[in-house]
């Protein structure tokens, strides 16, 4: 529908515009003026696009500490690990398409003429503007999808956080554990150079048979073997705590500040689920939700039509008149039918989600909980009784072999039993200790509250080294 509004007088169109040829002029420069403003303000919008948008490379990371500790190392991953780098980026691309939904649309300027090469015919010049006025609030609902993507991507980016963090936790534990094996090693070797040393001298004094140094001389070799073994195996742990760091240097000259002990925790079953119901994942899950529903209100908004305003200015031969125009489509075949029965699915897709998401949650947690609850027991029981009496069993060996009332098999029997304590012990600590970083993953909590809990045993506290 078109309206003409108003009408000059003949005499103030000649007096003032100059008759036909002065119009002409006129609309050619408002035609011209208006393509070079948009084209200008296009330009200028494109330039500031390109200078925020400019990309600046990333710094390298810097050598980790010679000292890490637990934290040190998460903080590194923190903030210098590339996949968490990546993730952020995903959240500015959210928050690009938040900025892209809150614009109107864009005016659109026409500059048009009727019959200009034709002589006896009266020309037609058009100079007018268009505007977009979107009806039944799209752009708000645009802008609530909008800022429900941006809350899931940013839940998205603190799962992969989370989990990234998690593989730091039991990458550092598993270079706790083989460097305590390492050290349990070293002294298990020192131990059989020991009784080298002394059947060497009692070979020479003639009190020992030269069997016995021989076995003895081959468990010290078989010992020696095993430390170069816990030497690469603890090696090998720090490089992947390194990986799992982002690192990009992998030197190995710096230690783990941190000591493989028991610490026992402390929890309410109310409140870690109520932690656990906060998790990334079960943000997520319910930011999807409200987003799917945001979709449908928004596919049930586009079902209305927009309506598209003109005005500008009309010259019929010698008349010169304002030009108004108001056009809307008819929404008579296509309602947008389809896409609000996909967008309807999808909302009822994200509630079911959601309510699988908050099951998986809670099962895991009880799943972390109780292997907390198992290795804690499995801790204690070890550290009341099993240490001290493969302790007591090598010392009373030891005593008797050194008397004479005991050969040298019952002795490095003793020894390997004591070892073999000990390392089920430190193997029973960090599975302990794993569990507790694996409980905090299950709660969302970076950190549960420790205790602190005196060793039970002088034995028990040389395992930590």
């Amino acid at each position: 529908m078109r309206l003409l509004m108003g009408c000059f007088p003949a005499g103030i169109e000649s007096g003032i515009l100059g008759g036909g040829r002065g119009m002409r002029r006129i609309l050619i420069l408002i035609g011209i003026g208006g393509i070079a403003w948009g084209y200008g303000l296009f330009a200028a919008l494109n330039a500031q696009e390109v200078t925020t948008g400019a990309y600046s490379p990333q710094v390298e990371p810097p050598r980790v500490p010679a000292s890490l500790t637990l934290a040190t190392a998460i903080e590194y991953a923190r903030r210098w690990h590339p996949r968490l780098q990546a993730v952020r980026e995903q959240i500015r691309m959210a928050q690009s398409e938040a900025v892209t939904a809150r614009l109107r649309p864009n005016p659109t300027f026409t500059f048009s003429g009727e019959n200009v090469t034709q002589t006896g015919r009266e020309q037609e010049w058009f100079a007018f503007f268009s505007q977009t006025i979107e009806t039944a609030g799209k752009r708000q609902r645009r802008r609530d999808v909008a800022e429900w993507t941006v809350r899931a991507a940013e839940a998205a980016a603190q799962e992969v956080e989370r989990h990234l963090l998690t593989e730091v936790k039991l990458a550092y534990e598993r270079a706790l554990l083989e460097r305590a094996r390492w050290e349990l090693a070293r002294e298990n070797l020192e131990t059989f150079r020991q009784i080298v040393r002394y059947n060497e001298v009692r070979v020479a004094e003639g009190y020992t048979a030269e069997g016995d140094l021989i076995k003895v001389r081959l468990e010290a070799q078989r010992a020696e073997f095993t430390l170069r073994q816990a030497r690469l195996n603890y090696e090998q742990a720090k490089i992947a705590l390194l990986r799992a760091m982002g690192a990009t240097s992998f030197d190995l000259e710096f230690e783990l500040r941190e000591e493989l002990t028991f610490e026992p925790v402390s929890f309410q079953a109310e409140e870690l689920e109520r932690a656990a119901l906060e998790r990334p994942e079960a943000v997520r899950a319910r930011a999807e939700v409200e987003r799917a529903y945001a979709l449908w209100q928004l596919e049930r908004a586009r079902a209305k039509p927009d309506l598209v305003a003109s005005f500008g200015y009309k010259r019929h031969g010698p008349d010169n008149t304002l030009y108004g125009a108001v056009s809307l489509p008819l929404p008579i075949f296509n309602r947008n039918q389809g896409e609000i029965e996909r967008a309807e699915a999808q909302w009822r897709q994200a509630e079911a989600e959601w309510r699988l998401v908050r099951g998986e949650i809670l099962a895991e947690l009880a799943a972390a909980r109780r292997a907390v609850e198992v290795a804690a027991e499995q801790v204690e029981n070890l550290r009341r009784d099993f240490l001290q009496r493969a302790e007591d069993a090598r010392a009373v060996a030891l005593a008797a072999y050194r008397e004479g009332a005991a050969d040298l098999l019952i002795l490095l029997e003793a020894q390997r039993a004591h070892t073999a304590a000990r390392e089920l012990y430190l193997q029973a600590l960090s599975e302990y200790r794993r569990a507790l970083h694996e409980l905090e993953r299950a709660t969302g909590l970076e950190r549960l509250p420790r205790g602190v809990r005196p060793p039970v045993s002088s034995d028990a506290s040389r395992v930590s080294p």
